[in-house]
């Protein structure tokens, strides 16, 4: 019974370690932490109920790929820094051609993104709470694996708002340019 206690902390272990490794590439380290901590509070509720190894496993092995597709998904830190550079710049000619102030405040009202992550980080948690109240027993062991293809349903959702996030970008970047066209023309009439 030891032994198999110490594979399942093994195995937790080893999905803690994963967590940590996509911790390392995401965006924020506080809104990670919360959900490592959420997920480690879970997992050892999961443990606590847990029947067999191979049930274990099984999960496991869903969760190690779940993993797997985030981090084949997920932008690395080199490929955010990439884009944050970018943005900067574009910010910083933005910036230098801009006629009023007003314009900026509305290209960074167009950029509030965090409350779009706080509304899934939301419903995350929902579901995970969801969860934990149907897994009391063993034979309730099959509303972990809809846990999980509901998981999968909101990396999609995730993967969407990314791709919103694309969109809102390019939208920018447009902006950018007709603000300088704008701009250009108005300096164009201002010295005839």
């Amino acid at each position: 019974m030891e032994a198999i206690l110490n594979q399942i902390l093994d195995k937790l272990q080893m999905i803690e370690h994963e967590v940590s490794d996509i911790k390392t590439n995401m965006a924020t380290k506080q809104e990670l932490e919360e959900v490592k901590q959420n997920f480690s509070t879970e997992l050892e509720d999961i443990k606590a109920n847990m029947a067999t190894k191979r049930e274990l496993e099984e999960v496991r092995n869903r969760f190690t790929k779940e993993f797997e597709d985030i981090r084949t998904n997920m932008a690395t830190k080199q490929e955010l820094e990439e884009v944050k550079h970018s943005f900067t710049k574009e910010i910083e000619d933005i910036k230098a051609n801009m006629a009023t102030k007003q314009e900026l405040e509305d290209i960074k009202a167009n950029m509030a993104t965090k409350q779009e992550l706080e509304d899934v980080k939301n419903n995350l948690m929902k579901e995970l709470d969801h969860v934990k109240a149907n897994m009391v027993t063993k034979q309730e062991f099959v509303f972990l694996q809809q846990a999980v293809l509901e998981t999968n349903e909101i990396v999609k959702k995730i993967e969407q708002n990314m791709e919103k996030h694309e969109r809102i970008l390019d939208l920018l970047s447009r902006r950018s340019i007709e603000h300088e066209a704008a701009i250009s023309s108005i300096r164009l009439i201002k010295t005839t």
